[in-house]
């Protein structure tokens, strides 16, 4: 045996590697380093690669030689040591150190990550069935009718129902400290003029901005429109309001917004007819009553699949609360590298050279590398443990479920090459992926829902079943 191998696997998941190479391939290695050499250097007296072993140990120094044939070593002992002990490699294993002699190499082989999750078996939460109201429905109609709208150019001062194109900004203005403004109120003596604690906070700062002139829909319960009707092209102004104690957004009820705009242009806009017309126009519906009921279908559709992420979200949360958690650092340093990925690629979307980014904004990628780490972590361990969840469970897509969904997607249309072309694009590659991940997903919202009611399979029987199938195959 000419490797001795002593591992240890820490409490982050890392497994330990010394490894200790028997002399005698040691020097078997340096004999194939000096051939190699003595092919590549010319030595007064020997044909080119005739120089003997020993000539070329005098030549080169034998610390020289032993170097040369350990940087050959390193990669076919670890693959060596790989095959014997068979770790569950997670991440690219690192070279720690190295004794030369005797040869003695050090690694550490970051291992998959082990979750334990808590008696989540015992959650229970009720989960309010999908409702999509009349009004949503008619208010998506709206947004269709809008899609249809015809906008013209006049020149007038405006009027309600216009849209118009304004420049400027609109600021929600700082909150008085309570504090400070009791004070004030006991201390007439002193200013009027409290302390804020907050800055403003920008509602809008554009160079152009397109607004319906509706007051039911623009800062509804405001006078914001109000303020614009009668304003001409080129006419600026300058206001404030005050958001009503029941308005839509909570966080702005009875706060004052300042607005300074300048009109840049004013249009007509008429709407068409909400009818079998349009309906035909937008999709070749054959009557309103078609376009109304596929719209209710896909916000029914919209909802359930946002109502599907939640639950899921949610458990990943009730997951997380009694998550024990080992995983190696080299996890964490991989999400991150998935982060500065995608942000590189943001920057590169916009234009700008990395190094020149980072420059300008005074940073390393070393510093960029760090502020992601707080979110690498918290989405490293939200997949962690679901994905952990997944295998608790049982949960798995087989051929039969991917055969399945394929044919209930193609079922629709009727031409036979289409049909063929869908069904190979979910049978391969991107398309696979996909559609597997679908109905993992859709699994894993059927069970959560059963484990939340009170109606999950019992876990021993998933685990009878899942080793029966193992069985089979």
């Amino acid at each position: 045996m000419s490797l001795t191998i002593h591992s240890e696997i820490d409490e982050q998941r890392q497994m330990k590697l010394t490894v200790h190479v028997a002399e005698d391939r040691v020097e078997k290695a340096m004999r194939q380093a000096a051939r190699k050499l003595a092919g590549e250097i010319k030595m007064p007296g020997f044909r080119r690669g005739k120089a003997p072993y020993q000539v070329m140990v005098r030549r080169l120094g034998r610390e020289t030689l032993r170097a040369e044939a350990v940087e050959e070593l390193i990669q076919p002992v670890f693959t060596e040591v790989l095959e014997e002990i068979d770790p569950d490699i997670y991440a690219q294993a690192n070279l720690d150190d190295m004794e030369m002699e005797p040869l003695v190499i050090k690694f550490t082989v970051p291992l998959t990550p082990e979750i334990k999750l808590g008696e989540y078996r015992a959650l229970r939460k009720e989960i309010e069935p999908v409702n999509i109201t009349d009004e949503a429905v008619e208010e998506q109609l709206e947004y269709i009718q809008a899609q249809h709208q015809v906008l013209e150019a006049v020149d007038r001062p405006i009027e309600a129902g216009d849209v118009i194109a304004i420049s400027g900004k609109g600021v929600i203005l700082p909150k008085e400290d309570e504090e400070e403004k009791e004070l004030a109120e006991d201390n007439e003596d002193e200013s009027e003029e409290t302390a804020v604690s907050a800055t403003e906070e920008v509602l809008f700062d554009e160079e152009r901005l397109e607004l319906l002139m509706d007051s039911q829909k623009l800062f509804a319960g405001t006078d914001f429109v109000d303020q614009l009707i009668g304003l001409s092209v080129g006419d600026e102004k300058s206001f404030a309001l005050t958001f009503p104690d029941d308005f839509e957004d909570e966080d702005m009820r009875g706060r004052q917004a300042q607005f300074d705009l300048s009109i840049l242009d004013v249009k007509s806009r008429e709407l068409p007819e909400l009818d079998d017309e349009l309906a035909k126009q937008h999709g070749n519906f054959e009557t309103l009553d078609d376009l109304r009921e596929n719209t209710r279908e896909n916000l029914i559709d919209q909802a359930e699949s946002e109502a599907k992420s939640q639950l899921i979200e949610g458990m990943v949360d009730d997951l997380m609360t009694d998550a024990v958690f080992a995983y190696p650092p080299a996890a964490v340093a991989l999400e991150i590298d998935d982060l500065v990925e995608s942000f590189k690629n943001q920057v590169a979307r916009s234009d700008w050279e990395w190094e020149d980014f980072v420059k300008i904004q005074g940073n390393t990628e070393e510093s960029i590398r760090e502020d992601f780490r707080e979110t690498a972590i918290e989405r490293l361990e939200r997949r962690l443990v679901l994905q952990q969840f997944i295998i608790d469970e049982k949960i798995a897509v087989d051929a039969d479920d991917i055969e399945a969904t394929i044919e209930e997607r193609v079922s629709k249309y009727d031409d036979a090459a289409l049909k063929e072309s869908i069904g190979n694009y979910f049978r391969s590659g991107y398309g696979f992926e996909m559609m597997s991940s679908e109905i993992l997903m859709d699994k894993v919202y059927e069970r959560i829902t059963a484990v939340y009611s009170d109606a999950a399979p019992d876990l021993a029987e998933l685990e009878a079943l899942a080793a029966a199938s193992d069985e089979e195959e």
